[in-house]
């Protein structure tokens, strides 16, 4: 497919992620990472530090001592989180935006990609490949990336695309998307992941999260976790709009990820608790989490 041109247009005109963000994301991309590393990184980035330590001071932590530093935040948070954290705040004018070509409200995008993230982190430990854990985290956070961008060209026909997926005229919403626009938001979230020069593997599974079998093989694992992650993040009630529940699932993410049914349930009830608790703490009485 090939973007049209006032989409690549918008593309071009978003604001370069920040340098903590995208140093942030090398790092994780990398299995054999210092934590160190994220730790010096976050340590020289002020707004970033002032808001991890809001965070895990929050009531959601209940800790007794008060915690001043980003060395002993990081125990409390997890590396996952911090990468999390600050993909939000650098894009947080993309994530927070209600998504009127959707039909969902402002923020609806954020707390979708925070839940599918937690969810894919969860799946990840059921891959044959171990060395996805840490980056399937961010996969999670950046898939849905392109709704942000394409929202606003696909204003008006939600119900159509939903009433043609109904009907048999398109297979899932992703061919809505294409049949309208001639390109989708997986193709759009992988040219703004270029945009921002992130690691392949990221580029990867945005461009690949509904059609994880078309990725790369070595990126492959990924893909399904993160494609498996976004059905638990939609079925669990946080979904981006129209198109919640829209789309196929690869049943060939059998050949990447062992997991049971009874795994799984298991996958969706920690994904809960830890979205929560999540969600209590980035909020902790705001009215916004950035």
């Amino acid at each position: 497919m090939t973007i049209p041109n006032e989409i690549s247009g918008s593309i071009n005109n978003i604001r370069p992620m920040s340098q903590s963000a995208n140093r942030l994301m090398n790092i994780v991309a990398d299995p054999e990472y210092d934590c160190q590393d994220i730790i010096d990184v976050v340590a020289m980035d002020a707004v970033l530090t002032a808001k991890l330590l809001r965070m895990v001071n929050s009531v959601a932590f209940g800790l007794r001592v008060p915690i001043d530093t980003v060395a002993r935040a990081v125990p409390y948070l997890g590396e996952r989180m911090i990468v999390g954290v600050s993909l939000g705040l650098c894009a947080s004018h993309l994530y927070n935006k209600p998504l009127t070509g959707y039909e969902s409200e402002e923020g609806a995008l954020w707390t979708h990609c925070l839940r599918a993230a937690i969810a894919a982190r969860e799946i990840a430990r059921y891959a044959n490949d171990k060395t996805i854990l840490d980056v399937t985290y961010t996969g999670g956070v950046m898939h849905d990336i392109g709704k942000s961008v394409i929202s606003i060209y696909l204003e008006g026909s939600p119900r159509k695309i939903v009433q043609g997926a109904d009907s048999g005229k398109f297979t899932d919403y992703i061919e809505g998307e294409r049949q309208i626009l001639g390109t989708d938001h997986c193709e759009v979230g992988a040219a703004v992941a270029a945009h921002w020069r992130l690691p392949a593997s990221l580029t990867a599974v945005v461009r690949h999260h509904h059609e994880p079998g078309n990725s790369p093989q070595e990126h492959r694992a990924l893909a399904y976790a993160v494609h498996l992650g976004e059905f638990v993040a939609m079925m669990g009630g946080t979904g981006t709009g129209a198109d919640t529940l829209m789309y196929r699932i690869d049943e060939n993410y059998k050949d990447y990820i062992s997991i049971s049914a009874k795994e799984l349930e298991l996958v969706v009830f920690n994904t809960g608790q830890e979205y929560e608790k999540i969600v209590s703490a980035m909020f902790d009485g705001q009215e916004t989490a950035f």
